[in-house]
């Protein structure tokens, strides 16, 4: 399978099925949005005032080189990230594409048999075997050539 101008040609039908299955079926809620920004700090302060939005939660994730601040917005995490040293992840996403949105998470139940369903449709995965997560969980993203240019991540708990 490839990616045509971004749209599967095999496999999402009007955005309703995946190898067949339905996607209500696959996806439970929206988990994450991620947005990556220069100067988190100032970003945080602007959506606490703008929003009310209480960024109660952070860490980070060394092997990303990558610090979080999170706000809680009904079940929905809403990250704000930034790099912690030069030419990492997030640096390098906002050289090239500017702040916003880095990704978009989904849970989802039985990730073994998405990425199977993916794999199979040859679709770029990234990592190509899942991580573990900080809360005992484990993801993975869909290569953004696929979705539109959207980087998609994939989380089971």
């Amino acid at each position: 399978m490839e990616a045509e101008g971004g749209i599967w040609k095999v496999g999402l039908v009007s955005g309703r099925r995946l190898g067949g299955q339905l996607m209500a079926k696959i996806l439970e809620n929206v988990e994450e949005i991620v947005l990556a920004v220069k100067d988190q700090k100032k970003t945080v302060a602007f959506f606490e005032e703008l929003f009310e939005l209480e960024f109660d939660r952070n860490w980070t994730v060394p092997v990303d080189s990558m610090k979080v601040e999170c706000a809680m917005i009904g079940d929905t995490q809403f990250h704000i990230v930034a790099s912690t040293s030069p030419d990492t992840l997030i640096d390098k996403f906002i050289q090239q594409r500017g702040e916003g949105i880095h990704h978009i998470a989904f849970r989802v139940r039985n990730l073994d048999d998405i990425i199977s369903k993916l794999m199979d449709l040859g679709v770029k995965l990234v990592p190509e075997i899942p991580r573990e997560g900080r809360k005992g969980g484990r993801y993975i993203f869909i290569h953004p050539k696929y979705v539109n240019g959207l980087l998609i991540e994939l989380i089971e708990r």
